[in-house]
């Protein structure tokens, strides 16, 4: 990303013109400073630290001149306010999407719809009926990705993004690592970009707490490439606390972590760089998990989180009942949880900076991360004809592209940034997480039959045999994938 510093001298550079202006328009003032060599020095150091902004910017989208004769081009999603904002509000998010519509639509001279459904299971069948009746309702649709992953493809209600003209997923709006993730047999029915305006899970940390039991430098820990499961699970180790003296560790006493028995805990497997499903080299989607690193993962993950009472665990209404307050109330350390979390954590006096996940160890490239399947993403349906297609990769290529330019400065470095986070080094975070979101095969597809969900199961069984959980579930998980298989052979 590396946006922020770049925004920041925007706004310094704008205040010292600002500044300026109100001088000149209230008459000399002979007392004033001379601010001429200062607005120089901003200009200078504004045009030197813009870069990143301006290759954004001028990155072309090599999109053909187009006109669609008024077309109207409908999305199919239950998150409408993502992709269509129907009028400027004055929420800088809001009116960023809707400009950023109306400047694609003048440009190819079509319109953007949404066909908005209140759930995912709606969408679902509403989709299907259209796709079924052979009906052309829908041109794009962004189902929720577990919901619909596997049925939509045996279903064979979506048709292969390789064949679409115009969307090129090796610029720096799509997400490059799903090109190797999620394609079977050269067919890849789901992309994901800038354009879902993804939020992935990261971990928040109270500053001052961690000071109070000697944590120092989280920050540098992070940029020195060592934040890892064994440095996390010596952190909260030190901060857990019986701090109302019963004797007993319950919701009321201090954590080293807060985390839920879902997602949170998943997230553990995509920060150690783990995909529960690989494509084998003979395009077949083979299960990751039998491996030496889960089941070292699964031992120091157990330690974590039921070792020493230093982690606040449980299930979603125990999530938000009591782990969340836990973190508010500055009664944790960490808080396993997502990058809008630091919108909902807005209004608490908890000083709060954000982290991504741990690695497996320092031996690993980079942070990972996940994005929760209600971060939708795009398929084409079946009955779309090839000049159908054709058009469908103009726009969506255009909006992806345009999100990327436009839309993301906005949500991440200045309404989430200027809004939601506590410091510069938080913004600087951002990058680690961002840049490294995962999409897992398995988690599109597995449809909860136990293949990547291996860790949320085993954590709350509390269990450590890895081999033992596979072979209760191996069966099923294969011929599970075997029809999926199947399914594309049909397609091709």
């Amino acid at each position: 990303m590396k946006l922020k510093r770049g925004l920041s001298l925007i706004f310094a550079a704008l205040l010292i013109m600002s500044s300026l202006l109100s001088v000149s328009c209230g008459g000399e003032d002979k007392g004033a400073l001379d601010t001429t060599a200062a607005a120089d020095n901003a200009e200078a150091e504004t045009t030197a630290e813009l870069s990143e902004i301006e290759k954004r910017q001028l990155i072309p989208d090599n999109l053909p001149e187009s006109d669609f004769g008024g077309y109207v081009f409908t999305i199919m999603t239950y998150s409408p306010g993502t992709y269509y904002q129907e009028e400027e509000t004055g929420d800088l998010v809001n009116d960023v999407i809707f400009r950023r519509n109306r400047q694609i639509e003048e440009r190819f001279n079509f319109e953007i719809r949404v066909n908005a459904h209140p759930g995912i299971a709606e969408l679902d069948e509403a989709f299907k009926k259209y796709v079924t009746a052979g009906e052309k309702a829908v041109d794009i649709c962004i189902p929720h990705q577990i919901q619909s992953g596997s049925g939509f493809v045996m279903g064979h209600i979506i048709r292969s993004w390789n064949d679409v003209p115009h969307i090129d997923l090796t610029q720096s709006w799509w997400n490059s690592q799903i090109n190797e993730t999620m394609e079977i047999l050269d067919k890849q029915y789901f992309i994901a970009g800038s354009i879902t305006i993804p939020y992935p899970f990261c971990m928040l940390f109270n500053k001052q707490l961690g000071e109070n039991y000697g944590i120092t430098g989280v920050y540098d820990t992070v940029r020195q490439g060592k934040w890892t499961m064994d440095l996390i699970s010596e952190y909260t180790k030190l901060v857990s606390e019986d701090i109302n003296g019963d004797g007993v560790m319950d919701e009321n006493d201090q954590y080293g972590l807060a985390c839920n028995s879902d997602n949170t805990t998943l997230n553990f497997m995509y920060g150690a760089d783990i995909c529960s499903v690989i494509i084998d080299d003979s395009g077949m989607p083979t299960p990751n998990v039998m491996t030496d690193k889960m089941v070292t993962l699964v031992e120091k993950l157990y330690n974590l989180i039921y070792n020493d009472n230093r982690t606040l665990y449980g299930y979603y209404d125990f999530y938000n009942e009591f782990c969340a307050p836990a973190f508010t109330e500055g009664r944790a350390f960490i808080f396993c949880g997502g990058v809008s979390n630091a919108q909902s954590f807005r209004s608490t006096e908890v000083d709060f900076g954000m982290i991504p996940y741990p690695k497996f160890d320092e031996a690993q490239e980079g942070y990972h991360t996940h994005v929760d399947a209600w971060n939708g993403m795009l398929c084409i349906p079946k009955t779309a004809s090839d000049d159908d297609i054709a058009r469908t990769g103009v726009i969506v290529e255009a909006m992806c592209a345009e999100t990327y330019k436009q839309v993301i400065p906005v949500v991440y470095d200045i309404a989430l940034g200027t809004k939601y986070l506590r410091d510069d080094e938080s913004f600087e975070m951002l990058d680690y997480i961002y840049d490294g979101i995962l999409y897992d095969f398995g988690y599109v597809f597995d449809s909860w039959n136990g293949c990547t969900w291996i860790l949320p199961r085993m954590m709350t069984d509390k269990k450590t045999d890895v081999a033992s959980y596979w072979a209760s579930v191996e069966k099923r998980v294969l011929k599970h994938y075997e029809k999926i298989y199947a399914a594309v052979e049909e397609d091709i």
